[in-house]
């Protein structure tokens, strides 16, 4: 769940690379908003699901894979629908809008990258010494990248960007607290009827 007052700043560097991507698929002026950061070992899986959470589904979900290679299973918008297995290797970007945008998906099995490649090459490829001054891309250290080089040898690590609003929206006012309590009157309950999935806790212990 997003909130208006619980949050960080959105890395520069990743939301400048997120909105050229989107950009270069047709989505002007997208933004990125909120990401999440999934880290996985070699026996790691990701249950089916859907992001939904983004209050504007219009926009799409970027993902970006470095390390490892992952069996990603593209389903339907229902969960028993049969899903399009697909490798997800590293440097890899999917972009998913449209229809795909909520279709159910899922990483059953992380598996070792062909021929032992861990690194996309764009990654391998060293910085120009002068870089411009409002430039979001920054030298590291030797030893840290080292670290970074030796850690994907043996995890994924997936991002995925979204845009959580629709461009001149906010966030929609939280009800106050007493207005999400369930109200009774004497000796009656007003419970969810037997075909929703989720039920209210019964507030008259007598029902």
């Amino acid at each position: 769940k997003y909130s208006a007052d619980h949050y960080t700043p959105f890395p520069s560097d990743l939301a400048f690379l997120s909105e050229q991507v989107a950009a270069a698929c047709g989505f002007q002026g997208f933004r990125a908003e909120a990401g999440i950061l999934n880290y996985y070992r070699l026996d790691s899986t990701l249950g089916i699901h859907v992001d939904r959470s983004e209050l504007d589904h219009s926009k799409p979900l970027l993902s970006f894979s470095f390390g490892q290679s992952a069996i990603f299973l593209l389903g339907g918008l229902k969960r028993d629908e049969a899903p399009t297995p697909m490798f997800m290797h590293s440097g890899d970007i999917m972009v998913m809008s449209g229809f795909s945008r909520l279709l159910n998906h899922a990483v059953p099995r992380v598996l070792p990258s062909p021929e032992g490649e861990s690194l996309p090459c764009c990654l391998e490829t060293p910085l120009p010494a002068d870089l411009p001054r409002d430039s979001v891309v920054e030298p590291c250290s030797v030893e840290d990248w080292q670290v970074c080089a030796s850690y994907l040898k043996t995890a994924r690590v997936n991002m995925t960007v979204r845009q959580v609003l629709a461009i001149g929206h906010d966030f929609p006012l939280e009800p106050m607290e007493e207005n999400k309590r369930d109200i009774t009157t004497e000796g009656s309950c007003h419970l969810d009827d037997e075909k929703s999935q989720v039920k209210r806790a019964r507030l008259n212990p007598d029902c």
